[in-house]
């Protein structure tokens, strides 16, 4: 994050000695670093949600990696940038799933995952419906359970290792709808744990260091706020006014 912000310092000084030799009075009406240094935090920011899913072991889920470019919009001194999912993915719905969790309906033979507390997510009934099934059953037939080839027996990624279990698991199921629906009733069941790969996310990235960094670029009076695409996300950015 250090060296945003010592990019951020050696942009505007760029900027401004292109400018004028004596450079104590900048144009409010123009910011070309602010769009840079946006853009590179929302680069940032993309990336983190990556390491964070595959760090939670989800980053198989669907569409759950493929996050918008980062787009960065100027009205007057105001900058906004909106970050997140395009509306037309479905990850822009389920994924406040995986990132807070949701809470099992229980049951015997229930086994709750790590959900937090704070999860407003809560499943009320123990039978999956046509819809849930279905994704899941879209999820295998999209490859997800494949195996590598059998000559990478040995020396398997973790990942490889729980695919090959999965394919197991496959081959001996009647049917691949009855494992689809076996997996639903099992995560309505016990539940998803809580990942809060975009929460954190966006406290790793729009940080103290942030508001800073972004000061150091601009140092005028200015308002940036960072935007999720359908929501606003707490952190509202760098307010200079």
């Amino acid at each position: 994050m250090s060296e945003l912000k010592a990019q951020a310092e050696a942009l505007r000084n760029g900027f401004l000695e292109s400018l004028s030799k004596s450079y104590n009075i900048v144009d409010p009406d123009e910011y070309p670093v602010a769009e840079a240094m946006l853009i590179n935090y929302g680069k940032l920011f993309n990336e983190t949600i990556l390491k964070n899913l595959e760090k939670s072991g989800s980053i198989a889920s669907g569409k759950i990696g493929e996050l918008v470019v980062p787009k960065v919009t100027k009205f007057g001194n105001d900058y906004e940038m909106w970050l997140g999912y395009d509306l037309e993915n479905p990850a822009s719905v389920y994924y406040k799933y995986i990132n807070k969790g949701v809470h099992g309906y229980g049951g015997k033979n229930a086994k709750p995952k790590k959900v937090k507390s704070d999860s407003p997510h809560r499943y009320l009934s123990p039978y999956p419906n046509k819809k849930m099934a279905t994704s899941i059953l879209k999820w295998y037939r999209l490859g997800k359970a494949k195996t590598f080839q059998e000559s990478q027996k040995y020396k398997l990624e973790k990942s490889q290792t729980k695919s090959k279990k999965l394919k197991k698991i496959v081959n001996e199921a009647e049917s691949l709808k009855k494992l689809a629906y076996a997996t639903s009733a099992a995560i309505k069941r016990d539940g998803l744990k809580t990942t809060s790969y975009f929460d954190n996310a966006v406290k790793t990235v729009f940080d103290k260091e942030f508001f800073t960094t972004m000061a150091t670029a601009l140092g005028g009076d200015v308002q940036i706020q960072i935007r999720q695409i359908g929501n606003k996300m707490e952190n509202n950015g760098y307010n200079n006014k």
